[in-house]
């Protein structure tokens, strides 16, 4: 079935009227695309969006994407995706004036809401059109996917990989030692071991898969289409059509990470949308252009640049960079394997000099001219060894390397390089059991990073109440900014107790909340139940502030502490941890306490807060829960030392008595 036979729920288009029936929606121009005229076609000039009901109905989308004849060759480029039902099913990327069409195909099956998006970085002239789109009940033929230089065949994951970032390498049989170096020293220095780390294997063989598993990697197999030398590295110019990512960083297997490499990923944030960073070939800044290196690198010519579509532009382009490392958020990846699969001559010229294998290379700095996105990135990210010599030295259990009296981030035996410093490799994969695997991220930076922000609008008399309130409750003390200790204590517990649901009585504001969930907001089932009968001020703001991930882990309850406890009781709720921190009475907190212990699994933790606190009665009701056989540990009473909170205090027990204390209870 076409799908202009079907209304659209939401249209959006950056120019003219939505095109329908082979018209552009505009200046009564027609849809013309290498001559041949289209009746079934939707002219949609970016930023455009289409959305249409599907209602589950169809199992495959198709169709062809292009720009109209009416506009230049080269004067423009679109972006085209289809989404279903949130997750991106197809993409073409830079699809360039003049091109033929491409085709998308993407499986929709029982996907109720399907959409047709397109973008440009490029808005005049930009007549982007979908070409014959067609939805179908069959399912969609198996997707085969070769990277934008033709190397390899990919093949696709079921679903697209998703991660905040992710860390992407290939490997192929011979070079496992490389990998199996690189991965180790990546996890040891890198300081990024929340990102997704994938592996893209050639060929596979046992061994390259034992390494890609020893680091939890996630491996995505390739077969060779051209002979495997280091031009088959481009399977990572696509690895965007593969993983959904918003930041990519690529690396050679053959690379020794020595330190942090936050910073790249701080640079992509601050750099402009679209940009791609990399460091100078050969680290010596020694080619004025593009044209120069295609001499002096690449072995070829006046008549190569002709045949590559080679504009004087592009050919002055000053900045020519080695692909050993290259940073880009997503967008800027699915440029980088469009215009490359726009480039028609691009594969054959790369295999037309045998005796260089490194061609890849210049296309890959043509598209980098072409995009006119290129960021040089310091060269201390790759220091290029068959340029180059660096001294190693160690410290302690820290691999160093100085090049240049500066410290090395990434050590890159490239070319002949790679027969140096034989002594210094295996440092890492000569260690059988290594630290790995993506983690869950630092939440608890999250949550403090939200705080701060919230205060900045509240101030610290926002905090009374808190566990950093005083002890007239009029307002909040912190002595320790940087990581607000205690806060990090309630975190620590319950996430190192392996909590999911955690029940809280006395919401306030919302803070000890906002930090519960920070904790369990990686569980499958995390959630923080709060009960207060109040809405106090500043709670929905706070809560607003934090990551969606957390607040939308927060159920609020307003209702009383103890009729909501008793409520979740008869609903037959449970819980591994409770935090009581409502009224400060001895008979109160005795009979949340009571009801706790039927809430939380046998074990589990309940924290009352306020344990000290020197208004209150709740040393009673302590008094009386160690009476009735269980453990009472008081935290942040010592006599010594530096006083972080206010002589609140926080108790500890574990919800499981002493056998023989039971037994005198009953």
């Amino acid at each position: 079935m076409y799908l202009n036979s079907i209304l659209p729920t939401q249209v959006q288009v950056g120019y003219g009227e939505l095109g329908l029936n082979g018209e552009l929606g505009y200046e009564r121009k027609q849809v013309l695309v290498n001559g041949q005229t289209y009746r079934q076609a939707f002219s949609t000039h970016p930023p455009a969006r289409l959305a249409f009901q599907l209602d589950g109905r169809f199992a495959s989308f198709r169709s062809e994407v292009a720009l109209n004849d009416d506009v230049a060759p080269g004067a423009s480029h679109a972006h085209f995706s289809v989404m279903a039902d949130g997750r991106e099913v197809a993409v073409e990327s830079y699809v360039r004036a003049g091109e033929p069409p491409r085709t998308l195909i993407g499986d929709i099956a029982g996907a109720k809401r399907l959409e047709l998006i397109v973008r440009t970085s490029r808005w005049e002239c930009c007549h982007a059109v979908w070409l014959d789109p067609e939805v179908n009940e069959a399912a969609a033929p198996p997707t085969r996917l070769v990277d934008c230089l033709g190397r390899a065949e990919i093949i696709l994951p079921p679903s697209l990989l998703r991660s905040e970032r992710c860390v992407a390498t290939v490997v192929s049989p011979g070079f496992e030692q490389f990998l199996d170096d690189m991965l180790g020293s990546l996890y040891a220095n890198s300081r990024c071991t929340d990102a997704l780390v994938v592996v893209f294997i050639l060929n596979t063989n046992e061994t390259c898969e034992r390494i890609a598993a020893k680091y939890r990697a996630t491996v995505v197999r390739c077969f060779a289409r051209t002979q495997i030398n280091p031009m088959s590295k481009a399977v990572l110019y696509s690895a965007a059509r593969l993983i959904d990512a918003r930041q990519f960083l690529c690396l050679d297997a053959d690379m020794l990470v020595l330190g942090d490499l936050n910073p790249i990923f701080s640079a992509l944030d601050a750099c402009p949308e679209g940009s791609l960073l990399a460091c100078r070939e050969g680290n010596n800044g020694g080619f004025n252009h593009l044209g120069q290196a295609m001499r002096l690198v690449y072995g070829g010519c006046d008549v190569d640049l002709q045949r590559l579509a080679v504009t004087e532009d592009e050919a002055a382009y000053p900045l020519v960079v080695n692909d050993g490392i290259f940073a880009a958020g997503r967008s800027a990846m699915l440029g980088l394997d469009g215009v490359i699969r726009a480039m028609s001559h691009a594969s054959s010229w790369v295999d037309g000099n045998h005796h260089i294998w490194w061609r890849n290379q210049f296309i890959f700095n043509l598209a980098l001219a072409r995009l006119r996105c290129g960021v040089e990135l310091d060269s201390a990210f790759n220091v290029q060894l068959h340029a180059q010599d660096v001294e190693f030295k160690r410290t302690g259990a820290r691999l160093h390397a100085e090049w240049r009296n500066r410290p090395v981030k990434i050590v890159h035996f490239s070319g002949v390089g790679k027969h140096k410093y034989s002594e210094w490799k295996g440092s890492f994969s000569n260690v059988p059991d290594p630290l790995a695997g993506a983690n869950d991220g630092d939440n608890y930076q999250l949550f403090v990073r939200a705080l701060r922000t919230w205060l900045g609008r509240y101030g610290l008399s926002a905090l009374a109440w808190s566990f950093y309130g005083v002890t007239d409750g009029t307002t909040g003390r912190v002595r320790d900014a940087s990581v607000f200790p205690l806060f990090a204590t309630l975190h620590y517990l319950v996430r190192a107790n392996g909590c999911e649901r955690v029940i809280e009585t006395g919401t306030a504001r919302g803070i000890s909340a906002g930090c519960l969930a920070s904790a369990v907001a990686h569980r499958n089932q995390g959630r923080v139940v709060t009960l207060d009968p109040y809405l106090h001020e500043g709670r929905e703001e706070l809560w607003a502030t934090l990551p969606e991930s957390f607040s939308r882990r927060i159920e609020p309850r307003l209702v009383d502490a103890l009729q909501g406890m008793e409520a979740a009781l008869e609903a037959g709720e449970t819980y591994e941890a409770a935090l009581l921190d409502s009224i400060h009475t001895e008979e109160h907190v005795w009979a949340e306490f009571r009801l706790a212990t039927k809430l939380v699994c046998p074990g589990g933790l309940i924290l009352i807060h306020d344990a000290c606190y020197a208004n209150g009665t709740v040393e009673g009701a302590l008094q009386s829960i160690e009476n009735a056989g269980y453990g009472v540990v008081r935290l942040w009473t010592a006599e010594n030392g530096v006083v972080e909170d206010d002589h609140l205090g926080l108790a500890l027990i574990e919800n499981r008595p002493h056998r023989s204390a039971t037994k005198r209870h009953e």
